[in-house]
């Protein structure tokens, strides 16, 4: 089986003009012929897209966690908004993980590929300064858990930052 037929464009699904990259990267999540259902996790959360870099592995996920929060805050107090986004953050890295140790196993990945720095890139849907604050304090808590022994490191980036990050 190739990894080929999971590559696609990165499509940021953000209500905007142009949602679509012009950056390729495998698919994790989709439908159930998704590469995370091939690998047999069909059940486990993930970020939505795997990234090969030159020294780089990128785990990305894009959601429009501003509208999420909004709508959890509706219902609960903003704390309880904020808490449950970072848990269902934290879990989708935590099975994303397991996902790459899979996608290593599977396709017999080089040696070299096991020692790539792996790192994290959330991406949101709109950039402003309430999104700023909310989005600093996730990831220095994210940054605290994950980083250095999972991840090199996690940033959340607008969806515009997305193709020069990988670019990197």
């Amino acid at each position: 089986m190739s990894l080929l037929k999971y590559i696609e464009y990165i499509n940021t699904e953000c209500r905007i003009q142009k949602p679509i990259l012009s950056v390729k990267a495998l698919k994790v999540d989709a439908n159930t012929n998704s590469l995370k259902s091939k690998l047999g996790c069909k059940n486990l959360k993930s970020c939505d897209y795997f990234k090969r870099g030159k020294q780089k592995f990128y785990f990305i996920e894009i959601s429009d966690f501003n509208a999420q929060f909004m709508n959890l805050a509706s219902r609960q107090t903003s704390k309880d908004a904020l808490k449950e986004i970072k848990l269902e953050i934290r879990l989708k890295l935590s099975e994303t993980l397991i996902i790459y140790q899979k996608l290593i196993d599977n396709f017999n990945f080089k040696q070299n590929n096991r020692e790539l720095s792996k790192k994290a890139l959330l991406s949101v849907c709109r950039n402003n300064t309430r999104d700023s604050i909310f989005l600093d304090k996730i990831t220095r808590e994210l940054t605290k858990h994950y980083c250095p022994e999972h991840l090199s490191s996690i940033k959340l980036i607008p969806y515009t930052q997305i193709e020069k990050e990988l670019k990197k």
